[in-house]
C-alpha cells in the first residue's frame, strides 16, 4: 500500500491536468486575479481592482488552449476586446505550477500560473 501511495505522489503532472481547477499567478503585478477554469469557461476575478472577465476555453490539443472573451467589465479593458483570441501554450510544468506562452494579435506574452484547487464547484 505504501509503494502504491508513493508512486502516485511522485507521478509527473502533464497538461491535461491543468485543464480544470482554480489558479493565481505568480506574478506579483496580477497576483491579486484569482482565476477559475471549468470544462468551457475560464472566470478571472481581481477583488482589489473590481473587475470580472468572463473566457470561452477551447482546447486545441493536450497543451494548448484559445481563450475567447466573452463579457468583461474591467475598466482597463485595453488588452482583448470583445471575442479576440488568446492562445495559449504550456511550455513547462513544475509540481503545480505551469509556464505559459500567450500569443495575441501577433504579440507573445509569457508568464506562469500556480493551480491552487484541482476541482471546481
Amino acid at each position: 500500500m505504501l509503494v502504491l501511495v508513493a508512486t502516485i505522489s511522485c507521478q509527473k503532472k502533464t497538461c491535461a491536468d491543468f485543464k480544470l481547477g482554480k489558479f493565481e499567478a505568480n506574478d506579483t503585478s496580477i497576483s491579486d486575479i484569482k482565476i477559475t477554469r471549468t470544462e468551457t469557461e475560464q472566470i478571472e476575478v481581481s477583488q482589489k481592482r473590481g473587475f470580472k472577465d468572463v473566457y470561452k476555453i477551447l482546447w486545441a490539443n493536450e497543451c494548448e488552449y484559445h481563450l475567447v472573451l466573452k463579457e468583461s467589465n474591467n475598466p482597463d479593458k485595453n488588452l482583448l476586446n470583445d471575442l479576440d483570441t488568446l492562445k495559449v501554450s504550456i511550455t513547462a510544468i513544475e509540481e503545480d505550477t505551469y509556464q505559459f506562452t500567450a500569443v495575441l494579435n501577433g504579440k507573445a506574452f509569457m508568464g506562469d500560473l500556480k493551480q491552487t484547487s484541482i476541482k471546481t464547484n
